[in-house]
């Protein structure tokens, strides 16, 4: 036979009599009853609010019987006779002088202090900074900054780097001779046994230089899409932070994710932040801090195992500030230059940016090539879009030449101020102005072709004439001449039409011409100063030799000036012709002004 246990409800109050729970629950019943009665009894009439100047008449008159002051609010309540209550405010540097009124009349006064802050408010307000303190802690280390975020690459950051790009040198162009030293590196990294069987050695780094927009970052995301690799792109910045020892962790991080991955391409942008050259004196603070991780790179790229396939690839626009170290045979042992493109870059990189895209009959990347000299692959893609921009404000449905000449226009100089009110004199004068270089640029065999006048304000210059530009290394005397002469010729032409007079309108031209006469003067020994080269600290600094530059330079433009005023006498009605026309149709292409030339030589030609 199975004896069963049945269980039972406990009972708390059993071991202090039977009636026990009966009771206590009777003394919590009389007890909420009792207090409800207590605290639930009626409050005193609030008393009557009135001025202080009532409160007073009444104390002066006799009829208060008692006063109760509250300090900590300002505050003075009375009972008159009748038992009606009043209370008033009174000012804080009134309170004596009612406390004597009430006294010189037997008022019996009561005061109420106010309270001081108990204990627990006490511990509480020293505890709160440190509370503030632990709080901020707390929230630091839940947000991964202090557990995930030191010496890691965590967050959205981390999730973007270590995929193979989809980018490949077919999307590079205006680069041929950097894409040609690459390319023998991805042969390395995608078969290492040919090379090795010859004894030859895999490259561990290539340093990329050129200025900004360039391309140095596709470069390195083209590297790594043709070898099939990893590409772990990453700033110099991003390894000096606030804490120190973070870039040296961040360092080792960053390659053992790139050994685990069994080969990357590590590429780590404006290497300079972190690589400059170390100092030969005390490093404290950040300096310091900066040597620690320099050190921390240069430790792991001597670390690389022979069977890892990864290079690290960098990119600076600073190469002459970098640290021997980082450059020598078994680092970053090869300097790629990546200069900005020219004519044929530029033409090859807007057939990249326009590949795919109707445009006009009228646009030619050849010319736009050369409109365009000195910019780089950043600067030529924003054109083409600035220029599908301009096609969608004019809502048509192809990319035309006269969107690319309103693109370069915004690239150079900024968006066309079609709503700034100018005056017909000041229209007239920046025609003539216009007309003066491109009549000097027409007529000077040395001078750049003009392609385009406009009269429409931009940025701050009223007006701009565009030469067709030249990617020429070497600049001739001649050549550097009749540049000062087209600079020249704006204020020239304002002589003409003014009798002599001028205008400030020529600012920007004589900076650029000071600054071409300067070099001519001081560097490619082009003047009567001689051959010998003279520092720009020297000119700084004053004297005699500071003097003569700035004679020689001064020389040079107004010469300049008196030739352009030559041509454009000579020249008369071309100018004139252009002027009117700009200020007809405000822009002239490059085939209006052709139009106008042949046309002015045409009658001059017939008798």
């Amino acid at each position: 036979m199975t004896r069963t246990s049945e269980r039972r409800r406990p009972q708390p109050f059993k071991r202090y009599g039977p009636h026990a729970g009966k009771v206590i629950t009777l003394v919590i019943i009389l007890g909420s009853l009792g207090g409800s009665l207590l605290f639930g009894r009626s409050d005193p009439p609030e008393p009557a609010v009135a001025p202080l100047s009532t409160v007073v008449t009444a104390i002066e008159q006799g009829d208060v019987k008692g006063a109760e002051l509250y300090d900590g609010e300002n505050t003075v309540t009375i009972t008159l006779d009748d038992g009606s209550v009043l209370s008033a405010h009174y000012p804080y540097a009134y309170s004596d002088s009612l406390t004597k009124l009430l006294l010189q009349h037997d008022v019996l006064v009561e005061t109420t202090a106010p309270e001081p802050p108990s204990v627990v408010g006490r511990v509480l307000l020293s505890l709160l900074p440190l509370l503030v303190i632990v709080g901020l802690l707390i929230w630091l280390a839940r947000s991964r900054v202090l557990t995930g975020g030191i010496g890691k690459f965590s967050g959205k950051r981390g999730q973007q780097i270590g995929e193979v790009p989809d980018d490949r040198f077919t999307d590079v162009a205006g680069c041929d001779e950097a894409i040609d030293d690459l390319r023998e590196l991805v042969e390395l990294l995608k078969a290492p046994d040919r090379f090795i069987a010859l004894g030859a050695k895999a490259p561990r780094g290539g340093l990329l230089v050129g200025p900004p927009g360039t391309g140095k970052t596709l470069l390195a995301r083209a590297v790594a899409g043709e070898a099939r690799l990893p590409f772990f792109a990453l700033a110099g910045s991003d390894f000096v932070e606030t804490f120190a020892g973070v870039g040296a962790k961040r360092a080792r991080d960053l390659f053992d994710r790139a050994r685990r991955a069994g080969g990357a391409i590590i590429f780590i942008d404006e290497i300079d932040a972190v690589g400059r050259t170390r100092s030969n004196g005390p490093s404290h603070g950040g300096e310091s801090e900066r040597e620690n991780t320099l050190i921390a790179l240069l430790s792991e790229m001597d670390g690389f195992a022979s069977d890892v396939r990864i290079v690290v690839l960098a990119a600076t626009n600073r190469y002459d500030v970098l640290d021997p170290a980082l450059t020598r045979p078994g680092r970053l042992d090869r300097v790629i230059q990546v200069p900005a493109p020219d004519r044929r870059g530029r033409e090859a990189i807007l057939a990249v940016h326009t590949r795919g895209k109707e445009l006009g009959p009228d646009v030619d990347l050849t010319l736009l090539a050369r409109r365009t000299p000195g910019m780089t692959g950043a600067d030529l893609a924003q054109v083409v879009n600035e220029a599908r921009l301009e096609a969608a404000r004019r809502s048509v449905t192809v990319v035309d030449g006269g969107c690319f000449d309103a693109a370069v226009a915004t690239v150079t100089l900024g968006r066309a101020r079609t709503s700034a009110l100018v005056t017909e004199h000041d229209r007239l004068i920046t025609a003539w102005h216009e007309a003066g270089h491109t009549v000097a640029a027409l007529v000077q065999p040395e001078a750049d072709d003009p392609v385009s006048v406009s009269i429409v304000p931009r940025g701050a210059a009223g007006g701009v004439t565009w030469m067709s530009g030249s990617d020429d290394q070497f600049l001739t005397r001649r050549k550097a001449h009749a540049r000062l002469c087209v600079s020249m010729a704006g204020r020239a032409a304002e002589e003409l039409l003014l009798d002599g007079e001028y205008t400030q309108g020529a600012h920007g031209d004589l900076a650029a011409a000071s600054a071409l006469a300067y070099t001519m003067v001081t560097q490619h020994g082009m003047s009567s100063l001689g051959y010998a080269v003279v520092a720009a600290d020297t000119v700084r600094m004053g004297g005699a030799v500071a003097e003569r530059v700035h004679l020689e330079v001064d020389r040079l433009l107004r010469d300049a000036h008196h030739e352009a005023g030559a041509l454009l006498h000579a020249h008369a009605d071309l100018v004139r012709a252009i002027a009117e026309a700009l200020l007809e149709h405000e822009s002239l292409s490059r085939a209006d002004i052709a139009a106008i030339f042949g046309a002015q030589r045409t009658s001059t030609a017939v008798p």
